[in-house]
């Protein structure tokens, strides 16, 4: 049996990106007999299980970076790995450079789907299994406040957003707005949740947090109509009919507007 360790010491997006794509190659885990302990930090991950419910094999073990061994290595898409630094701002381009880098470090030589946007079947099931006023959303909002400093963000404004919306489709938040909107914190839906709700919704409105990594599979890919990411950074998509950098007004004029 060969073993890595890997650790990453930020937020949840960064770590479920990591473990979306580790699970999906479970299979060369399998064949080369390969087991991966993956560190965290307790810090910011205050709910392991949010993490947890992306790891479906024995062959990857959560662990925190209390436990971490000298021989570990960084996953974070900020890191210098074999020598090289990915300086594109496209997003979904730099992750399927990133994950081959992955595949590098673990030595495994395969033509293996390396985009951001992985096949998550089991979101399908998830939403199935959601209560119906969670299916045939027009609107996810992930309107959560952001923890990195990746935009600044003002609570009122983006409620009176929300509500505007409200107005006009079928919206769903994910942080309370008031009681006449649908709302998965309410309701205790964990990140997965939302990524489930997404493969079916026609619009997602979202400052580029945690909640959104889960949003990044090819059924919500294939079936959103339009994205609008909220970031202060140069973070761009190539894949995605997205408006990036997006501001409260253009969302007005585009969903209500019109």
């Amino acid at each position: 049996m060969t073993t890595y360790h890997f650790y990453n010491k930020y937020h949840y997006g960064d770590n479920i990106l990591n473990l979306k794509f580790l699970n999906n190659i479970k299979m060369y885990l399998e064949k080369y007999d390969i087991t991966i302990y993956y560190y965290y930090n307790p810090y910011y991950i205050k709910n392991v299980l949010e993490i947890n419910k992306y790891i479906h094999t024995d062959r990857i073990k959560l662990n925190t970076l209390d436990y971490i061994p000298k021989n570990s290595i960084e996953l974070w898409m900020g890191i210098i790995i074999n020598n090289e630094h990915i300086t594109t701002t496209y997003f979904d381009t730099y992750f399927n450079t990133y994950y081959n880098r992955i595949l590098s470090l673990l030595n495994i030589n395969h033509t293996i789907y390396t985009s951001i946007y992985q096949d998550e079947p089991y979101l399908i099931d998830i939403y199935n299994s959601l209560n119906d006023k969670y299916k045939d959303i027009d609107i996810l909002i992930l309107n959560s406040e952001p923890q990195s400093g990746q935009y600044k963000y003002d609570k009122v404004e983006w409620d009176n957003m929300c509500i505007a919306l409200n107005n006009k489709y079928n919206v769903v938040t994910t942080t309370f707005v008031n009681n006449d909107i649908k709302c998965t914190f309410n309701d205790r839906l964990c990140i997965q949740d939302i990524g489930a709700i997404s493969t079916h919704c026609k619009y997602i409105i979202g400052v580029h947090s945690g909640p959104m990594t889960a949003c990044y599979n090819i059924y919500t890919k294939n079936n959103v109509k339009q994205w609008f990411i909220f970031t202060d950074s140069n973070i761009r998509h190539n894949d995605i009919d997205v408006l990036n950098k997006c501001t409260i007004d253009c969302v007005y004029v585009f969903l209500i507007k019109n």
